[in-house]
């Protein structure tokens, strides 16, 4: 079930709303990256490919990074097709390239 609006409230504005939820169809991953004894990994890169299947090369579909909690989420997900996760942690410094004029 899902349901969505905007709202902008001017000051001193009380808003009070009913929301109607709908069936939801369409397909989500929710995960979360630990370590080995458990603990959640925060700003790993977690990385969705559509699997090309047959021999073909994965596509990059979406990329985001965990939060404090090691969550990451992929919606909406198309129904029947193989998706491949990838989960990237490193400790390496990340250095700005400059490229010379």
């Amino acid at each position: 079930m899902y349901a969505s609006f905007f709202v902008r409230p001017a000051q001193q504005e009380r808003i009070e709303t009913v929301v109607e939820l709908r069936p939801e169809t369409r397909p989500a991953l929710l995960g979360t990256a630990v370590d080995d004894n458990a603990k959640p990994i925060a700003d790993a890169l977690a990385v969705l490919y559509e699997s090309g299947g047959g021999g073909q090369p994965d596509r990059t579909v979406a990329a985001q990074y965990t939060d404090e909690l090691g969550r990451f989420a992929f919606a909406p997900l198309e129904a029947g097709k193989l998706y491949l996760v990838r989960i990237f942690k490193s400790d390496a410094k990340l250095r700005m390239l400059e490229q010379g004029e």
